[in-house]
């Protein structure tokens, strides 16, 4: 059991920090103002990708973390807890990207991160 909470603790906290650092990146390079609103599609559509590679990254982490039989456990919860965060921080900036990015962004949150863990229980 506390393998597994510290499993999903590091899923979370990878994925925020890389989604946080990259978003730090994007707004030093100028790419996007923090707090302005993001409607250039291509960057966009950059954020949805990255977002889906955190996913996978992280899933395949959290998997690896745990090991074992169980390890789909894992990374189920941190697809859980992910998608809860992703839900309140998309309300708060509903505002400053269209639609059909968060609608997106939420629907790839689940998917993603159980395939990144499938790929790794796979090979155990």
């Amino acid at each position: 059991m506390g393998r597994t909470i510290g499993a999903v603790v590091v899923g979370v906290v990878m994925w925020g920090v890389l989604w946080n650092g990259g978003n730090a990146v994007l707004g030093a390079a100028g790419v996007f103002t923090m707090g302005e609103p993001i409607t250039a599609v291509g960057v966009l559509i950059g954020l949805l990708l990255y977002s889906a590679a955190l996913s996978v990254l992280t899933g395949y982490v959290t998997a690896s973390v745990k090991a074992g039989p169980d390890a789909m456990i894992a990374v189920k919860a941190l697809a859980g807890v992910n998608f809860a965060i992703g839900v309140v921080v998309e309300v708060m900036y509903w505002s400053l990207m269209p639609v059909w990015f968060h609608v997106i962004f939420l629907g790839l949150v689940v998917p993603m991160t159980l395939f990144g863990g499938s790929r790794k229980a796979a090979t155990e």
